[in-house]
């Protein structure tokens, strides 16, 4: 029988493999990261690692014997040559089923709940329940809650004006902060109502803290019931810090959730639970709702609420990703001798160095890095102690922030520069700015459609082509649009990269005054990895690139 767990202690004892540090979409996923994870799958032959196919260059950067990776969801690119030696199954399920050959397949409780769903259509799964876990619930006062937000946001606003009142093309844009309005929880009810829920279950950081105004816990999650509009939070007992009223004790969450609620349909982060709490929920007798793209939704429509701080973010970015490059430039120059590790060391403290110069007074930590050569990989994934040399063709440094109070993160950016070395690179980096600038963000007004903005950046690109085909950066053997029709060209932002509004086809999110995001253009092609992404606003007036200095 084949058994799959995705155990992290496990894959690091295994493999070598601490996913959170060495992966780069496990970072990046806040709220979804069980469901990039990579799983141990056990044969009655062999085990090996379940990795996503974008995942590849940092599983195998990390010391992973590639004999022991089973790859799946094809990573896409516009250079065929980076994937044809590993091949890679379209989906985790038909991977599950060939190793499976027939036979029934043993999850365990660690597994997250999505890929019970998407396997149990397609396979015999036998799955594990886990422990019951004993929680006290307290009750969460929603007028606190408020209160917290808008002291945190008085202090962002008097932060991010003073930040920007010298910078010219952000003129205008201070007029837009807000300390005041906050639809958190109305825009809860609306989603709870529109699926008709008794219940929803909060387990995900960015929606735990965005409900309650709190630092997590380990094991903490939070419920929000239906008709009474009360917060709950379970903690584990022996738990400690955990705020609020204590309402109760009960043998599970799952307990909690039956004797808390009215009804049974209860939403859940089916994109972070394990299928462990899924089925204890369910034998407490829940009608499980699989809501991570709702709550995901939830968060990006009300961003503008905290654009004091997504400002604040986007230039801690801009700044440290542009001064870090520079050193970098400056230093090869020189004929130096450094590493990846050396310009990540550089930037972590441009990041100190920002918020210390501007004297700000919330944290400002990182988020994510994507940071390497080109000559390393063309793969996206996090800096290692590789040489950066005359030879180096490329380095690519695309990294996001979080504003953090108090253990709640209230904003984070998303945007990258690159420091191409080559004359066909430079050409095509500097090409890219006018893409995104233009092309992309160009477009970006209220009334647009996410997937119409992908259509307009693919003509925008179209008389173009020709020219990156005669400089050397694409080349003929694939269909460009046909493969860049399967990713995005950006994506809404706030308390983390949206994967439930993107400006990709089929998203058919329609901006409006307030949306915030990321426009980007990734190019990975020959011998260079180039990133160029901006930040953007779509304001009352006009569409404003947060992220140029």
């Amino acid at each position: 029988m084949l058994s799959l767990t995705a155990d992290a202690s496990q894959v690091e004892e295994t493999y070598g493999l601490n996913a959170r540090l060495s992966l780069l979409f496990s970072a990046i996923r806040l709220d979804s990261y069980p469901l990039v994870a990579p799983l141990i799958a056990q044969t009655d032959k062999d085990q090996y690692l379940l990795v996503r196919q974008q995942e590849q260059g940092n599983a195998l950067s990390a010391g992973v014997p590639k004999d022991k990776i089973k790859f799946y969801a094809p990573w896409v690119t516009i250079d065929p040559r980076i994937v044809a030696d590993t091949p890679a199954s379209a989906s985790l399920t038909s991977l599950v089923k060939e190793l499976a050959d027939g036979a029934a397949v043993s999850l365990a409780a660690d597994v997250v709940y999505s890929h019970y769903r998407t396997l149990s259509g397609s396979v015999e799964l036998v799955v594990a329940d886990q422990d019951p876990t004993p929680v006290t619930a307290y009750e969460i006062d929603l007028e606190e809650v408020l209160a917290r937000f808008a002291t945190w946001r008085e202090t962002g606003v008097h932060t991010a004006r003073r930040l920007i009142e010298a910078v010219e093309h952000l003129s205008g844009l201070a007029e837009e902060f807000t300390a005041s309005e906050d639809s958190r929880f109305s825009a809860l009810k609306t989603l709870v109502a529109d699926r008709s829920l008794d219940a929803l279950l909060l387990a995900a950081p960015p929606n735990f803290t965005e409900a309650t105004g709190l630092a997590q816990p380990d094991g903490t999650v939070a419920l929000w019931l239906a008709g009474s509009d009360r917060l709950v939070v379970l903690a584990p007992d022996g738990t400690s810090g955990v705020s609020g009223a204590p309402v109760g004790q009960f043998p599970s969450v799952g307990a909690a959730v039956r004797e808390l609620s009215r009804g049974s349909r209860t939403g859940v982060e089916d994109e972070w639970i394990s299928v462990g709490l899924a089925r204890e929920l369910e034998r407490e007798g829940a009608e499980l709702i699989p809501v991570s793209t709702d709550l995901g939704h939830w968060r990006d429509i009300r961003d503008h609420e905290d654009l004091a701080f997504q400002v604040v973010a986007a230039r801690a970015s801009v700044f440290a990703i542009e001064e870090a490059l520079a050193w970098t430039e400056k230093s090869l120059d020189a004929g130096r001798s450094f590493s990846e590790l050396d310009i990540n060391a550089v930037y972590l403290d441009k990041i100190v160095e920002f918020r210390t110069v501007n004297e700000i007074p919330f944290g400002i930590e990182p988020y994510f890095t994507n940071l390497h050569s080109s000559n390393r990989m063309l793969f996206p994934g996090p800096p290692v102690d590789y040489p950066i040399t005359d030879e180096t063709t490329c380095i690519q440094l695309d990294a996001g922030v979080r504003i953090v109070f108090d253990g709640v993160t209230v904003a984070t950016s998303d945007m990258a520069r690159s420091l191409p070395r080559t004359a066909a690179a430079k050409e095509a980096y500097n090409f890219f700015f006018d893409v995104v600038r233009e092309g992309i963000i160009g477009q970006l007004k209220p009334g647009v459609v996410c997937e119409d903005v992908h259509e307009g950046t693919l003509r925008y690109l179209a008389p173009h082509l020709d020219r990156m085909v005669e400089i050397g950066m694409l080349g003929t053997e694939v269909d460009f649009n046909t493969e860049y029709r399967k990713r995005n060209v950006g994506h809404l932002m706030g308390k983390q990269e949206s994967f439930a509004n993107e400006l990709r086809p089929g998203y058919k999110h329609v901006l409006a005054v307030g949306s915030y995001g990321a426009a980007e253009i990734p190019w990975r092609y020959e011998n260079a990895a180039i990133g160029t992404e901006d930040l953007w606003y779509i304001g009352r007036d006009r569409t404003y690139v947060l992220s140029k200095r």
